[in-house]
């Protein structure tokens, strides 16, 4: 079982901070999670503190666009809603964004808690302009599962870092279960990499915060497990040398198919 599938099933359960923490053979720090006792309904404290803002933000970089909005019915610690930008003439793919993440600040680790600019963060995705993308559904979570989970995931990471009580940024793994069982059924992607692109880069906002977008990639095992070994960059150079397609495409190429260590 990953740990997707408690959100696939709707049951969400909220989960402490690290357990652990231990460091892959290329330097990255690596957290272990447990899943507390139930701590009953919170009730988000703030919603939309930058919302029009990132709004702003996104429709300047991603011009001549619709937009519309999977508003959170039922919002448990932090209201996170999905924004779609419709595909354009000339770029035909759909932007998919988070807003609500940054209402609250991410926990950094010891070392880093003094850095205020590390604290807010934002996810996005890009997605094929023939993407099923649900529009006319009052909700992103009765689409079929086949469309939602890309969706789902964005979902589950904005909320992660507040649930668990940890942080999220470039470079961050987030593979799905110890046995990176598969994001959708049939596909091979077995967790997420956070990406940091100059395609929306951080955000300063009008109250002095800095607010980081990261692209989240659906990623392979082995894609994964080489970012452990070698870091960000090393996976960096392999998907710039792989050719890695910044719009989700679900057939793309595993791009460390050939790394075969087994890591402790």
């Amino acid at each position: 079982m990953g740990i997707f599938d408690r959100f696939r099933k709707k049951t969400p359960q909220p989960a402490q901070g690290p357990k652990t923490e231990e460091y892959s053979p290329g330097g990255s720090p690596i957290y272990r999670y447990e899943t507390p006792e139930d701590q009953g309904f919170r009730p988000p404290e703030e919603t939309g503190r930058w919302l029009e803002e990132i709004d702003r933000y996104f429709a300047e970089r991603f011009p001549d666009r619709g937009h519309f909005v999977f508003h959170e019915l039922v919002s448990d610690l932090v209201h996170i809603d999905l924004h779609i930008l419709r595909p354009a003439p000339e770029a035909n793919y759909y932007v998919v964004y988070t807003t609500g993440m940054s209402d609250m600040p991410m926990n950094l680790p010891e070392d880093l808690a003094d850095r205020e600019d590390l604290k807010y963060a934002e996810l996005y995705l890009l997605l094929p302009g023939d993407w099923d993308i649900g529009e006319d559904l009052p909700t992103a979570e009765q689409m079929p599962y086949e469309s939602f989970w890309p969706l789902q995931a964005l979902k589950f990471l904005a909320r992660f870092p507040h649930e668990y009580k940890t942080w999220l940024s470039w470079g961050h793994t987030i593979p799905n279960g110890p046995e990176y069982a598969p994001l959708c059924d049939g596909l091979g992607f077995g967790g997420l990499v956070l990406d940091a692109l100059n395609l929306v880069p951080p955000m300063e906002t009008q109250d002095g915060h800095t607010i980081h977008f990261f692209l989240t990639v659906p990623a392979y095992k082995e894609e994964i497990e080489y970012k452990l070994k070698y870091g960000m960059e090393g996976l960096t150079k392999r998907f710039a040398e792989g050719d890695f397609p910044v719009v989700l495409d679900v057939r793309r190429p595993n791009l460390c198919a050939d790394f075969h260590e087994v890591l402790d």
